[in-house]
């Protein structure tokens, strides 16, 4: 039976977790000047980072502001760009239909996303599908193999003088890693630990 996200109580079929992941971390952080609630999913047992795992985090009212899933292990192809938008705003629009009607197409860059999984190494090809909004933020949804979402990120903020993203990456564990000083400070564009 695949698991979904829930978001107001409700679950969004967009947003998956593996069956075999169970809730390891609940944390309160601090996300644009608010405190919000970092959660990471993986299977039971020791965090370690950069290990198959997804993060969700939440603001104080519910709202959804980022997804996560480093666990997505797939030969499917990559669907194409046109396609990638469409389940893009799809994305959007199930997570929060007021915030995506002020959402503006930018741009889809070709990445790709890694994590460990058993002492292999994975990497998951992406398209970044990312959109402007009307309140001067940057958004994206990350779709991988198959369309599925790999990454949703809502209201992150840019730092123009220092050309590096503002907004604090708690579902990037080796920015953690860098705030709790235990690795050097990552190149721009990651933000400063």
């Amino acid at each position: 039976m695949t698991k979904f996200v829930d978001i107001h109580h409700e679950p969004n079929k967009m947003l998956t977790l593996p069956d075999d992941f169970v809730e390891v971390a609940r944390d309160l952080r601090p996300r644009n000047h608010k405190t919000v609630t970092v959660i990471r999913y993986q299977r039971a047992g020791k965090i370690i980072p950069n290990n198959a795992h997804v993060t969700v985090i939440f603001g104080n009212d519910g709202r959804l502001l980022s997804y996560n899933n480093f666990s997505i292990d797939s030969d499917a192809p990559l669907p194409r760009g046109e396609e990638a938008l469409q389940i893009a705003q799809q994305t959007f629009e199930s997570i929060d239909p007021n915030f995506a009607r002020h959402l503006r197409f930018m741009r889809i860059d070709k990445q790709t996303r890694t994590f460990t999984d058993g002492g292999r190494t994975v990497q998951t090809p992406i398209l970044w599908v990312k959109f402007s909004h009307r309140n001067g933020s940057y958004n994206w949804v990350s779709v991988g193999p198959g369309g599925q979402i790999v990454e949703v990120e809502r209201d992150s903020r840019w730092n123009y003088l220092l050309s590096r993203r503002s907004t604090e990456e708690w579902n990037f564990d080796d920015w953690v890693l860098v705030r709790e000083g235990k690795r050097r400070q990552l190149p721009a564009p990651q933000p400063l630990g």
